[in-house]
């Protein structure tokens, strides 16, 4: 990035620090809380910057008020696309000021959505304002989402986009998790969702012999895997696999044996094991507890399985994502893996490399008093026109 264009984008973002407080305000008013999401809510305040800017876009619903807006600048390719999901979790309790109505605190926005997503989302609006005033001083496209659904698993917002609306890109930049801009995601271990069922015999709580308890082969169970974890290789971008066992349900009153028990039990992974070796070992582990359990019938259901996903480390976003932040912050962003999910990782599945960055504080999400600092989203406006502009140049994105 030239240093003359450089100092005309800093001077943009700086001029237009007001409109960036409206665009974020504007949107945390929007209540988006999902369930029952109503997206259609901060879609309106997001076309309404489109048509106000000449921006070009497209709205998108698997179901009514579940509102996907695409806007596109730029064409040709690459095409980089940037999601930001437009719905929120619930406010929940512990509140000083009204979550949906933003409050300017020490230069913070207070509000649900300040950080995940919807500061981001201002950021990225000021963004494609510039980006739009300068269409065609380069080649290539902007493909700028809001998106539904993220907070309950995307299957109205991206997963749909990809699979039934024919979104096609080269890359991806996915402003989500925060870390104040000091960290670049680039894979994300694999997720594991699973039920483990036990289907015995009710009986009398006096007469326990006369029935088959379901909960006692789950509780064999959990301990024969309570100290295991998935296998740890050597890595520099993850933490450690984890097993977590979410959830636990079997019976309704004490005097009657549980003829059905059901467990849920979250496992993340690294992306050199394998998650078919996983469900191997735990299905043998199964097998051994049910054979010393007579009259007990165990079972092993996926819920969900999403691959781990890694992105090169000379892929050209990471390299322009470094440089660019460190100009604009003082600070080189580190490389790291990610134990959460996000809709990366339906991108780099279907081929389109993808890295998680963004602004915000880390942990505010989903509290109350969700903040974000007003300056932070200036900078991460002007770092991500910044990295695409550079990406733009010979294509360096594809």
């Amino acid at each position: 990035m030239a240093p003359a264009r450089g100092n005309d984008i800093h001077a943009f973002v700086e001029a237009h620090a007001a409109d960036l407080r409206t665009y974020l305000a504007d949107l945390i008013r929007a209540r988006t809380v999902n369930p029952p999401g109503d997206e259609h809510r901060a879609a309106k305040v997001l076309t309404g910057f489109c048509v106000r800017h000449a921006i070009a876009y497209e709205t998108f619903e698997k179901r009514p008020g579940r509102t996907n807006v695409v806007a596109r600048i730029g064409s040709g390719r690459p095409r980089i696309v940037v999601p930001i999901h437009f719905d929120t979790v619930p406010a929940g309790d512990g509140w000083v000021t009204d979550p949906f109505e933003p409050v300017v605190q020490d230069g913070r926005m207070i509000g649900r959505g300040a950080k995940d997503n919807k500061g981001p989302m201002a950021g990225m609006m000021l963004a494609a304002r510039y980006l739009k005033e300068h269409e065609r001083d380069f080649s290539g496209q902007v493909i700028f989402i809001g998106a539904a659904d993220e907070e309950a698993g995307s299957a109205l917002g991206m997963q749909y986009l990809l699979e039934e609306c024919g979104l096609e890109a080269e890359a991806a930049i996915v402003p989500d998790a925060g870390y104040n801009m000091r960290v670049i995601d680039v894979g994300e271990k694999g997720l594991l969702h699973l039920k483990v069922l036990a289907v015995g015999r009710q009986a009398h709580g006096s007469e326990p012999e006369r029935g088959a308890s379901a909960l006692w082969p789950m509780v064999d169970f959990l301990n024969a895997i309570r100290r295991w974890r998935p296998p740890d290789p050597p890595s520099d971008l993850f933490t450690p696999p984890t097993l977590n066992i979410g959830a636990i349900h079997a019976g309704t009153v004490p005097n009657m044996v549980p003829g059905l028990c059901e467990c849920l039990i979250d496992i993340r992974y690294l992306p050199e094991s394998d998650g078919r070796e996983i469900l191997a070992y735990l299905g043998r582990v199964l097998r051994e507890v049910e054979k010393l359990s007579p009259g007990v019938r165990m079972e092993l259901e996926v819920l969900s399985h999403q691959l781990p996903s890694l992105v090169s480390a000379d892929h050209a976003m990471v390299a322009h994502l470094e440089r660019e932040t460190e100009a604009v912050t003082g600070r080189r962003p580190l490389r790291r893996g990610q134990s959460g999910a996000t809709v990366a990782k339906f991108l780099i599945l279907r081929g389109i490399p993808a890295v998680g960055f963004s602004c915000g504080p880390e942990g505010a999400e989903h509290m109350a008093g969700e903040w974000i600092d007003l300056a932070e989203v200036g900078r991460f406006a002007e770092v991500m026109t910044r990295v695409l502009l550079g990406l733009f140049r010979g294509g360096e994105g594809a």
